[in-house]
């Protein structure tokens, strides 16, 4: 029996294709191992450094191989973005499979060059899920039309292709069936849901609720132009849906945001976040934002600081732009140097991080539910709802706690970005 390995860099997006390709190369007589004769790599390419990484861990094999009988299978992002530089750019590789070939997979990895082409791919289930009980993610969507300056993803993965809502039902359920409780619901941009389909996002959350269970749904990925007042009301007079929002601003000046192609200015964003905290004062509200974007000045910049303070995100990222070939931004007047960027993102994020310290302290001696995710020393690890994976902190459990589990407790202590709970 033939035997694969993969590595999936990036997004949760890139994840779940990679859940969808493990589970099909098993469905067709493949083993699933750490590390196989085929190694495939599912690659990251929306920003220069995610570049980097991709053809860093392409390299990093491809000189392993050479001393094994192994195949390098390169998927994903890369391909879609660099395909018709890849074959010469990265001899080391066997063959590159773009994602509308992840449904031929099996029949590929054996074959040299490149398979590629703009056909939407949509398949996400049955996959094997690779998250660690009781977290799974749900994507919902293909590709985005917001076309923001700056940004690759239209390019990458095309323009915005939704799901049907039967199909994601289905998902849904066979989630739940399989015991995942925190259930992640992704997509470029989630907000959009709808394009060619009968219901919004809205309407499909008002269809999973339907489903009766003990689970919790997180919404990741939300664009500020796109949460109408029906989606916030849901969201408040829901328990199942975490109070948790990812609403990447990017920055909060009019000139940049209207450079940036981001549909909305200061006084919407201020509006936004006052509506959501008004109709759920206990959300926690995660942001991202862009420094060093092209003829950003320093009072712009200073700014985007005091915004940030203003209106306390509980958490953030934040990016140095990075200049991309083939988009709006990198043709723009005015960019500006590593240094200059380095340094605003450094400023930015110790600001954030006194912000995160201070709005964790509001949690402290507060009851909610912790996700106990793995063994640690000396108490099991894991996340408080208000922690979404991989991006946010990390819940220190005391008490009677299995992996697997979610479970009642109290924040007994909070640190910059972490907590300590207590299991009730």
């Amino acid at each position: 029996m033939a035997d694969f390995s993969i590595i999936s860099l990036g997004c949760p997006k890139n994840l779940v294709d990679s859940e969808y390709i493990v589970a099909r190369l098993k469905t067709n007589g493949f083993e699933f191992v750490n590390e196989g004769r085929y190694i495939i790599v599912n690659t990251c390419a929306f920003i220069e450094d995610a570049v980097r990484e991709s053809l860093d861990t392409i390299i990093e094999l491809g000189e392993r191989k050479a001393k094994t009988n192994q195949r390098l299978i390169v998927i994903g992002c890369l391909v879609e973005r660099y395909r018709n530089d890849v074959l010469e750019l990265l001899p080391e590789v066997d063959v590159f499979i773009g994602r509308s070939h992840y449904r031929f997979i099996e029949k590929l990895i054996d074959k040299t060059g490149i398979f590629v082409s703009d056909e939407p791919f949509f398949e996400t289930y049955p996959r094997q899920v690779l998250t660690k009980p009781p977290l799974a993610y749900l994507k919902i969507q293909e590709g985005c039309d917001n076309f923001c300056s700056y940004c690759t993803i239209p390019k990458i993965r095309g323009s915005l292709q939704c799901r049907s809502p039967k199909d994601i039902l289905n998902e849904f359920l066979w989630l739940l069936d399989a015991g995942f409780k925190e259930i992640n619901i992704i997509g470029q941009d989630i907000t959009k849901y709808g394009k060619g389909v009968d219901l919004d996002l809205t309407g499909l959350l008002s269809e999973m609720l339907k489903i009766s269970g003990n689970y919790y749904i997180r919404l990741l990925y939300m664009h500020p132009k796109g949460i109408t007042d029906d989606l916030v009301d849901l969201i408040a007079g829901e328990e199942r849906i975490i109070k948790y929002l990812d609403i990447p601003i990017q920055h909060s000046e009019d000139r940049i945001l209207a450079l940036m192609n981001r549909g909305y200015n200061k006084r919407y964003l201020i509006e936004l976040i006052e509506k959501i905290r008004g109709k759920i004062p206990s959300v926690t509200l995660r942001t991202s934002v862009i420094v060093g974007f092209p003829s950003e000045t320093e009072d712009e910049f200073e700014a985007l600081l005091r915004f940030i303070e203003d209106w306390s995100f509980d958490m953030l990222g934040a990016f140095m732009y990075s200049r991309e070939e083939k988009t709006q931004a990198a043709k723009m007047k005015g960019q500006l140097t590593k240094k200059v960027k380095i340094e605003r993102f450094n400023r930015l994020m110790e600001k954030q991080k006194a912000i995160s310290r201070n709005r964790l302290k509001r949690l402290l001696n507060k009851r909610t539910k912790v996700i106990v995710e793995e063994e640690g020393h000396p108490y099991m690890l894991g996340r408080i709802l208000n922690q979404a994976p991989s991006v946010d902190g990390i819940a220190f459990i005391k008490g009677d706690a299995k992996k697997g589990e979610i479970l009642d407790c109290v924040v007994t202590k909070t640190l910059d970005y972490d907590v300590v709970v207590q299991v009730i």
